[in-house]
């Protein structure tokens, strides 16, 4: 898959600000991008997009593939009187990625640049000098000098807020952006659809753009539910230890090394242990076509622990691009990776017919 495409299509997707909850520019936009390669595209009563591309054989497995559209963001919690902006988060932004940084607000009357404040050096207390102050504690300038002037500007409770920082093309094929989790998902998606336009495969395929997934797997907990899929793959980003500060113990993917074929999950809600013949069909693909791939745990929840409780229960696993920085403005990832990604999903994808073996045992 050419490096240019993927580029220019998730610089795209980055354009489109869809905090957690507030996703219905992405709705729209990707149904657009997506709709050129599958035979139909719609948007469910949960917001959702599900788009298809119908097999040759009805007795080959369903596969949907699953990448949310929600990004972390904040909301206007408060304005006080002086018009300053009091937020919350909507998903996990770390808080040290917060302070100082440049932001957006998604008025009604269109975007509102802001700042997020920091106290001076001057005046901060060695007791705060080396700690970071809860978000309760912060709060967005945009320069208004009351509540009425900054709700003249089409800002009031409830508006959306990102990050305001532009795609940046690093040496060696690296993507730096805000998010990265999980336009990167989405922006495989549309890839491996256009890779699969005019190929007569046998299998039919789903391609899913999930809503909520930072607040709970939400979107994705409904996303399956009337459709007829023998099987789900998120699409995500993986969280690796590809940074000096970071353990290699504790995180084990590396940018440049290929995509994540994960094993299964390690979060705060427990573990769980992906589909094994699913992972084994990634696997054996990767490695027939000789395309690199890492395999290891997931840190956190993706989408498949939801899209596996569909009906009785289906086939569900994890794969994605390894990223640093998670939830901050910068999150770095390699072209590379995400190229690869691709090429697996197309040519696992083509291996599929019927008979295709989807029990584990």
């Amino acid at each position: 898959m050419s490096l240019e495409f993927l580029k220019e299509t998730f610089i795209e997707l980055v354009a489109v600000d869809s905090p957690y909850g507030f996703e219905e520019p992405m709705i729209r936009h990707f149904k657009e991008a997506l709709a050129p390669y599958v035979d139909e595209v719609q948007e469910t009563p949960r917001g959702n997009v599900v788009g298809v591309q119908r097999g040759t054989d009805p007795g080959a497995p369903k596969v949907a593939l699953a990448a949310h559209m929600d990004q972390v963001g904040f909301t206007v919690f408060n304005i006080d009187e002086r018009g300053f902006i009091r937020f919350r988060k909507v998903g996990g932004a770390s808080n040290r990625a917060i302070l100082g940084q440049r932001v957006r607000l998604a008025t009604e009357k269109g975007s509102v640049p802001g700042v997020v404040g920091i106290k001076p050096g001057h005046v901060t207390p060695p007791s705060e000098a080396n700690t970071i102050p809860p978000i309760e504690e912060m709060y967005i300038d945009v320069g208004a000098w009351s509540r009425e002037e900054a709700e003249g500007m089409g800002v009031n409770v409830g508006t959306p807020i990102v990050f305001d920082a532009e795609p940046q093309e690093l040496a060696n094929d690296l993507i730096t952006s805000p998010a990265v989790d999980d336009k990167a998902g989405l922006t495989v998606l549309i890839a491996v659809a256009k890779a699969l336009k005019d190929e007569a495969i046998p299998a039919t395929v789903y391609y899913i753009g999930t809503v909520e997934e930072e607040g709970g797997l939400r979107g994705a907990a409904v996303a399956l539910h009337d459709l007829d899929v023998d099987a789900a793959v998120a699409v995500d980003t993986a969280p690796s230890g590809w940074q000096p500060d970071v353990n290699m113990r504790d995180m084990i993917y590396e940018g440049g090394k290929g995509p994540a074929i994960h094993i299964g999950e390690m979060g705060r809600r427990g573990s769980w242990i992906y589909h094994s013949r699913l992972r084994e069909w990634l696997i054996e693909t990767a490695e027939a076509e000789g395309l690199p791939y890492q395999s290891g745990y997931q840190l956190g929840g993706t989408d498949a622990s939801a899209l596996a409780q569909t009906r009785g229960g289906i086939p569900a696993t994890t794969v994605g691009v390894p990223r640093r920085y998670s939830h901050s403005p910068v999150e770095t990832f390699d072209l590379k990776d995400m190229s690869g990604l691709v090429e697996i999903l197309v040519a696992a994808l083509k291996k599929l017919k019927p008979g295709f073996r989807l029990l584990r045992s």
